[in-house]
């Protein structure tokens, strides 16, 4: 009898250890931010020129403590190709073949950008020269960037690997093709393009996996523009990186909102596509192009290194142009705590009004929970509370 009871005293101690090590087991967590397409068209050109230089800041400067505390990527859809070329001078220009100043690159690495996708169809608008010189002042920023490979560069053709909060994440970036040579790639014996292929997608990600990647993220530049909806290749595209073991998918090129899906492979592990995330920041005024939204997804990792998608939340804006003389990106929505700590001076209360209902355009054609927003202003679309619970449109259209 003393036996089993020590057995038992045993076991009971045993569970409890198990427990509060449970407890106490270390949790590692991350929130990745994604943005679309950051755009410089003429009249972004000529609203940042000052004296003797060119100051992009104001464009961003309402919207600063959404991207904060957080691993933020964006799409850079214009070139850095100076002023001076083989001898040949170059003028800076809007579209359609766009050429931004340096400065940009500045006020992006002040809002700290992580990383900078550049295979787009835009990033050879100046030739293989001009797309160089992009990763150079990227470089002397220390800004990050994927999309093409450089002779003698770091950064790899198949995989980027970066480290943040403990998570090892791994990107890949592949564009549809140029507007420049659409047929013929634009490459020269040291400027390569990511193109899109299926092979390429699938060695990409088995070489994100050989270096261990807890997250990996395919960056894609696809689909049909000012479509609100994944064309059959963007889908056949998905399925493949998924395949391959994609976690998150982020697709832009379309200019406008596409919709975001959630599914589950055979382990039942979550992953998120995110089919195009439209305008970051543009001058494109036809609707519904100058509304937008960030995204977040957020994973979580245990301490025997499992990662797990948690929650994919977005934060609505709006791409607006006062007068048609500049553009500023303002938040859409309606949560009053983040309102109060965001700059709308200057913005009348009508218009203010106007936004709020874009924003809540957005949501809903998002399929986001109107009612469930976190303290940094985003919106719920999906997470693991209710996995079933899927972000559902209730709109055809953004507009």
């Amino acid at each position: 009898m003393l036996g089993r009871l020590k057995i038992i005293i045993f076991t009971i101690a045993l569970l409890l250890a198990i427990s509060h090590a449970q407890s106490h087991a270390e949790i590692s967590r991350i929130r990745l931010l994604f943005v679309g397409d950051i755009m410089a068209h003429q009249q972004q050109l000529d609203a940042a020129k000052r004296k003797d230089s060119w100051d992009f800041s104001p464009q961003f400067r309402r919207i600063r403590p959404l991207i904060e505390n957080a691993f933020l990527i964006g799409n850079l859809e214009t070139t850095f190709a100076g002023t001076l070329q083989n001898g040949r001078k170059l003028s800076y220009t809007g579209y359609p073949m766009f050429n931004t100043p340096d400065s940009l690159a500045d006020n992006l690495k002040d809002l700290d950008f992580d990383l900078l996708t550049l295979a787009n169809n835009h990033i050879f608008d100046k030739g293989s020269d001009g797309a160089k010189r992009t990763t150079e002042i990227l470089d002397s920023c220390d800004i990050p960037w994927l999309g093409l490979k450089i002779e003698n560069s770091q950064t790899s053709r198949d995989a980027a690997i970066l480290e943040h909060d403990g998570f090892k994440l791994a990107f890949i970036n592949y564009t549809y093709g140029s507007n420049i040579f659409p047929r013929n790639y634009p490459e020269s014996s040291d400027v390569k393009l990511n193109i899109i292929s299926d092979d390429v997608i699938q060695n990409s990600i088995i070489s994100a996996k050989n270096l261990s990647a807890d997250i990996i993220t395919a960056c894609f530049h696809w689909g049909y523009e000012y479509h609100y909806k994944p064309n059959t290749q963007q889908k056949h595209t998905a399925e493949i990186a998924f395949e391959s073991g994609a976690n998150l998918i982020i697709g832009t090129h379309p200019h406008v909102l596409q919709p975001v899906e959630i599914i589950s492979d055979d382990a039942g592990n979550f992953k998120s596509v995110a089919w195009s995330l439209g305008n970051f920041v543009s001058f494109q005024r036809t609707l519904p192009r100058e509304r937008t939204c960030i995204l977040a997804a957020e994973f979580e990792k245990n301490d025997s290194g499992f990662t797990r998608l948690t929650r994919i939340s977005i934060a609505p804006l709006y791409v607006h142009a006062p007068g048609q003389k500049r553009t500023e990106i303002i938040y859409a929505g309606s949560y009053e705590p983040m309102l109060d700590t965001l700059d709308f001076s200057g913005i009348s209360k009508q218009k203010l009004r106007q936004i709020r209902q874009i924003g809540n355009v957005i949501l809903e054609f998002m399929g986001a929970k109107l009612d469930d927003v976190d303290d940094f202003g985003f919106y719920t679309l999906w997470s693991e509370e209710n996995p079933d619970e899927l972000p559902i449109s209730r709109r055809k259209t953004p507009k």
